[in-house]
């Protein structure tokens, strides 16, 4: 199973005890997944029609908690989708009017005939639980999740202005901020921050997804750092290889001109040091010596051997010798 489904499994075990909350929930299940028919006659019947069989029984049994409603339940095979079948839960006449009483989507008139006045419910988010319960509806009805390992993304599909509304409420009120996008005239919520992700599925009960999310940014991190960290010794690595060598070059270039004996006993020690061990770093280079001698005071010597070098051997590329013949005719 994807992480998404693994997610949607989760919430769906979310215990949901209040009737507040189960309104909420409930509110934002119809807004993504329900449908309304009219029968004619005044007759109406509501259907949710899922993919997911545990989508399909938390909504059974939030209608049958909340308005003792039994909703008939069957599937439906798509021939046309390679087989696909979706668990289509359908309220019948009889049920329908309580359950649309319920969302605030009906009103009983004076003759005590339920009358529909609106085909989106009425949601209270006042309180907080309430703002939970409806994220996690909505996030059963229409979000998606990309698998962490493959990067941050969580998106909420919405059809209407008013479930984007009572989502971008929801989300404000944990300072996420809202962030839309427009496909093919449909609305999308979409988040790609890890932390602002996992502080929705935490609002809406999804802990174990949270956990494993978190633990995937976790290595992410340290792998991130371990290859800084490896990038940097390479790169550093490469740097003293090159300074070695181009150390050696020079020195050898003096070795075989008549300047070498002409440095300081303390410059020709380093020299000598290091024709015979070309690749050490200067910290090692310095414990070859008796007494051994720091870092630091390897770098100065070859600093200075490296100024009297340069010199030298520029000196003698470009001013020839005084006892050289003079040019003929002058």
């Amino acid at each position: 199973m994807s992480f998404s489904s693994d997610c949607k499994e989760e919430l769906c075990r979310v215990p949901c005890d209040k009737a507040c909350c189960r309104l909420s929930e409930l509110s934002a299940l119809y807004m993504t997944l329900g449908t309304l028919s009219l029968l004619g006659q005044g007759r109406l019947s509501v259907q949710f029609a899922v993919e997911s069989p545990a989508i399909a029984r938390r909504i059974f049994v939030l209608m049958q908690k909340q308005a003792q409603i039994v909703a008939q339940l069957h599937y439906v095979t798509y021939a046309r989708f390679g087989g696909r079948r979706k668990c289509v839960l359908t309220v019948g006449p009889k049920q329908a009017p309580a359950f649309l009483l319920l969302l605030g989507m009906m009103e009983v008139g004076e003759d005590g005939t339920p009358t529909l006045h609106s085909t989106v419910p009425r949601v209270k988010l006042n309180r907080d639980c309430d703002r939970r319960a409806f994220l996690r509806g909505a996030l059963l009805g229409c979000g998606t999740l990309n698998d962490p390992n493959h990067g941050y993304h969580l998106e909420l599909t919405v059809r209407e202005d008013s479930l984007r509304l009572y989502i971008a409420k929801c989300l404000q009120s944990l300072n996420i901020p809202v962030k839309y996008t427009q496909r093919r005239g449909v609305t999308s919520l979409y988040c790609k921050q890890s932390d602002q992700i996992a502080d929705i599925l935490t609002a809406a009960g999804a802990f174990t997804a949270v956990t494993r999310l978190e633990s995937l940014r976790v290595k992410r991190q340290v792998l991130g750092t371990v290859n800084r960290a490896m990038n940097c010794d390479n790169a550093n690595l490469r740097k003293q290889m090159d300074a070695s060598q181009r150390q050696f070059a020079l020195i050898s270039r003096l070795a075989a001109s008549d300047h070498f004996s002409a440095m300081p006993p303390a410059l020709q020690q380093i020299a000598q040091a290091r024709l015979q061990s070309p690749d050490m770093t200067l910290e090692e280079l310095g414990q070859t010596f008796t007494p051994p001698i720091g870092k630091s005071g390897v770098n100065h010597r070859m600093r200075r051997l490296m100024r009297f070098a340069s010199e030298e051997l520029e000196g003698e590329t470009t001013h020839p010798g005084t006892d050289a013949a003079p040019p003929a005719g002058l």
